[in-house]
């Protein structure tokens, strides 16, 4: 009878203490829930010992009864690499919140990887647990992957280097010093901080290959939106910079992007080889994606795109591109041509010795994309305007000059928006694929001449003799899944 009588007390406790929670507006029912803006906050590859940015989701309350939260925690507890602030609580345990009906409250999250000791990215991950006062739990995911990297700060080589396949981050800056050498081998990539750059007074020897390219970028890894991560925006980092003492420069296979100029050559010896680029990947520049000053430089089977300055700027010197795609879609703010030759800077000689443009593709969408900003420099300065285009497709205006031969003449007329040659120019996520569309007038106008030298596009496609494409690649079906 006792016992039955306890029962009963307490089973009167129970509903009059859920009585008077209804009636100060908060419902134990076990049917209401919680609603969250994301049911995983998955990190982008991360840095391991450095903290991520912070990432942030809402926790809302949609019923028409405010409800408590006894507690919120970390799975791991302490152990956990994830840290977050929950309604201006931090910790891996919080107490006693309160989401008042139709209101919704903050979550903070951030997370620092430790070093896994293996070149592969490798996960980690945890779930943040609500408890609600009903008993109800509920749970977000939290994910992320972590890379090793090697931090180089202010890092100055000064004899011969090989820097190994790996992953650094390079704050302020990366110099190779006069009469050094710095060889990359394939594989590696560069992340620069902002504002960092590499200056080469020395020689630079990056030469990666198709399936382990050297890559030069930011060292952000987030996004400024969903759509759009912070490595597809220009300026992310300053630039490449070799200096007048530096020569015998080769980048093959290199993808080099979004910082704020690209290679910047600077006037120097004018009878060595300064810099070959052969099969790289050089786009979204602030600046200029490629700067040539007086120099003797080859570029071969290598995209040069979209860039506020130009493409690719010439100013005097000897230059030979072969196979280059040099392509301005450039949209973020108001640019200049995809080409730009030039023999004075700024009323000082600079004579254009030779400029050769073979096989190549120079397009854009603006109506005319190369620009000759060139005097006659009298007979006091000899072989000062030499250049020669053959066997490309280029959109510029056709002036008859002689020095275009065997020229397919792109136009406003017959590609409004210059885009129709490529597989995707998407100005609205800011994706671009200079791949050859089928429909392409650079298709099979090149010569047979170079084949032996570049039998492959930049990717390794063959280039087939009587069918060979202008640009640095070669046009190849695409399955319709792949589109």
């Amino acid at each position: 009878m006792i016992k039955k009588l306890a029962l009963l007390y307490i089973s009167i406790l129970s509903v009059l203490l859920v009585s008077c929670n209804e009636e100060a507006g908060f419902s134990s029912n076990p049917s209401l829930r919680l609603e969250f803006s994301c049911d995983t906050v998955s990190f982008d590859t991360l840095f391991t010992q450095v903290m991520s940015p912070t990432a942030k989701f809402i926790v809302r309350n949609r019923n028409d009864k405010s409800l408590r939260v006894s507690s919120v925690r970390l799975e791991g507890g302490g152990a956990s690499p994830f840290s977050v602030l929950v309604d201006g609580q931090y910790g891996t345990l919080m107490h006693d919140l309160e989401i008042r009906a139709k209101d919704s409250i903050y979550v903070l999250a951030s997370v620092t990887v430790d070093r896994n000791g293996v070149d592969t990215p490798l996960m980690v991950k945890d779930s943040l647990l609500f408890t609600l006062e009903s008993g109800v739990q509920q749970s977000v995911l939290l994910l992320a992957y972590g890379r090793d990297v090697t931090f180089l700060r202010g890092e100055n080589v000064v004899t011969d280097t090989v820097l190994e396949a790996g992953h650094y981050v390079v704050y302020d800056s990366l110099t190779v010093a006069q009469g050094a050498i710095l060889s990359l081998q394939p594989g590696t990539t560069l992340y620069f901080h902002d504002k960092a750059f590499m200056k080469v007074a020395g020689s630079l020897e990056a030469e990666g290959t198709v399936s382990a390219p050297i890559v030069f970028r930011g060292d952000r890894t987030d996004r400024m939106f969903s759509y759009l991560p912070y490595d597809h925006i220009p300026g992310q980092w300053d630039g490449i910079v070799f200096t007048s003492t530096s020569n015998d420069n080769k980048l093959v296979h290199c993808d080099i992007h979004s910082a704020n100029y690209g290679i910047k050559v600077e006037q120097g010896d004018t009878v060595q080889n300064r810099i070959t680029i052969e099969s790289s990947i050089v786009q979204n520049f602030h600046g200029n994606a490629l700067e040539l000053v007086m120099a003797r430089a080859t570029a071969m089977n290598s995209l040069f795109a979209n860039a506020q300055g130009n493409c690719v700027k010439v100013v005097g010197g000897d230059v030979n591109f072969i196979h280059c795609t040099i392509a301005n879609f450039y949209v973020w703010r108001q640019r200049d041509v995809a080409l730009a030759l030039h023999n004075s800077v700024e009323g000082t000689p600079a004579p254009l010795r030779g400029a050769l443009f073979a096989n190549c593709v120079i397009a854009g969408s603006k109506e005319d994309e190369v620009m000759g900003y060139l005097t006659n420099l009298g007979d006091s300065v000899p072989n000062a305007l030499n250049y020669r285009f053959e066997n490309s497709l280029i959109n510029t205006i056709d002036t008859g000059d002689s020095c275009f031969i065997n020229i397919k003449y792109d136009s406003v007329s017959v590609s409004p928006f210059g885009k129709e040659h490529f597989r995707l120019i998407d100005h609205d996520v800011f994706e671009y694929d200079f791949h050859l569309t089928a429909e392409s007038s650079a298709r099979g106008i090149a010569s047979d001449e170079y084949l032996e030298r570049l039998p492959v596009d930049v990717e390794g496609n063959p280039r087939t003799m009587g069918a060979v494409d202008a640009g640095c690649f070669q046009f190849v079906e695409v399955e319709e899944d792949e589109k």
